[in-house]
């Protein structure tokens, strides 16, 4: 039986920054699922169910927060690992990354290729634990549906405010 790949959303709005990672990724054997913004991302993670989400913040029309929100807020994505990479510094706003669920926050430009690459490794393991720790519990939500209104995802104005 075939072993499927590791898959990585990357969700990240500039093709340049998107294309260096994808090659990154890929290079390590990960099938990477690309989203230039959050509505796409949310999409690739409904449909796709990606093993770990590396996350731009500052985007176009619906930041990454507010995406980072949503991911944690179903049961069906909750438990994905998401690494967080931006050019936020501000000490608030990274708290507040990470309030909302970050597993890792990395400052793009920082952290080398195969850093970024390790810490994926590390989130992977972390979570494969999890799991299994989830499952010894009997809180196995491997088979959790997302509501199927949700597969689309619609911002709305309140979701924003």
């Amino acid at each position: 039986m075939p072993v499927r790949q590791i898959r990585i959303a990357l969700i990240e709005d500039s093709p340049t920054v998107r294309m260096f990672y994808k090659k990154l990724f890929e290079k390590a054997g990960f099938e990477v699922l690309e989203a230039e913004n959050a509505k796409e991302g949310w999409n690739i993670i409904c449909n796709q169910k990606p093993d770990v989400i590396v996350l731009d913040m500052m985007m176009p029309e619906i930041p990454g927060i507010e995406l980072l929100k949503r991911i944690r807020s179903y049961d069906y994505s909750k438990n994905i690992p998401v690494l967080v990479l931006t050019s936020i510094k501000e000490p608030d706003k990274v708290k507040e990354i990470y309030k909302y669920g970050a597993d890792h926050y990395t400052l793009k430009g920082m952290d080398s290729p195969d850093m970024i690459k390790q810490t994926v490794y590390q989130l992977l393991k972390k979570e494969q634990e999890k799991q299994v720790h989830r499952k010894l519990e009997g809180q196995d939500s491997d088979n959790v549906d997302i509501p199927d209104i949700d597969r689309h995802f619609f911002w709305f104005e309140s979701d924003l405010g």
